[in-house]
């Protein structure tokens, strides 16, 4: 953070970077940025007066940029922060509830636990398509963001829209694969669906 930067500027810029990478098709990029902004709103200083509902707001927006699914642990650590500064506020909001926020950390709680399967958990939570259980695992949470950034690197210049999961999907398999994770794509446990 930048000495003439404030606490608040830092985190609307965090938050400007994260939609930057999902619309280029790297949400993975936002891991870091979701973790430096969770402990940016964790420790603004009484004197930028800052109130408990615009953290809650805050964090909120760091949620929308973050792929839940592959960082479920470090969403849950958001989550249960932003429902403490909810919780906190004198304030209340017009779109922003409790009860959203606890079906949100349900719903990931229910995905980290190993106990449910996973055609329990897609039943419950209505996820159609299949997908490997290691995508549950703290491994893999540990080792995503590693793996992204080797496959973004192999990858280079392909074009990131239409298809571009056929080529993204076996370097990520590749470099999951020398991280010690063996990991089914969707398209190989899934091989009716049509991907693009």
């Amino acid at each position: 953070m930048s000495k003439k930067q404030t606490y608040g500027e830092r985190i609307i810029a965090l938050v400007d970077q994260m939609k930057v990478n999902g619309e280029d098709m790297r949400i993975w990029a936002n891991i870091p940025l979701a973790k430096e902004a969770l402990k940016l709103i964790r420790t603004i200083p009484e004197e930028e007066q800052e109130t408990d509902l615009g953290k809650a707001y805050a964090l909120n927006a760091v949620m929308e940029k973050l792929s839940e699914y592959d960082t479920p642990r470090l969403a849950l650590e958001i989550l249960r922060q932003e429902l403490e500064y909810l919780r906190a506020s004198e304030e209340k909001s017009d779109w922003l509830t409790e009860e959203d926020i606890l079906a949100d950390i349900a719903r990931l709680e229910d995905y980290i636990d190993l106990s449910i399967s996973n055609s329990e958990f897609a039943k419950k939570h209505f996820r159609h398509l299949e997908f490997d259980p290691v995508e549950r695992t703290p491994e893999w949470e540990e080792n995503i963001y590693e793996a992204e950034l080797e496959a973004d690197k192999k990858l280079g210049r392909t074009p990131r829209g239409m298809g571009f999961c056929f080529a993204h999907w076996p370097e990520l398999k590749r470099a999951l694969a020398k991280r010690g994770i063996k990991w089914q794509t969707p398209h190989e446990l899934n091989p009716r669906v049509m991907f693009d």
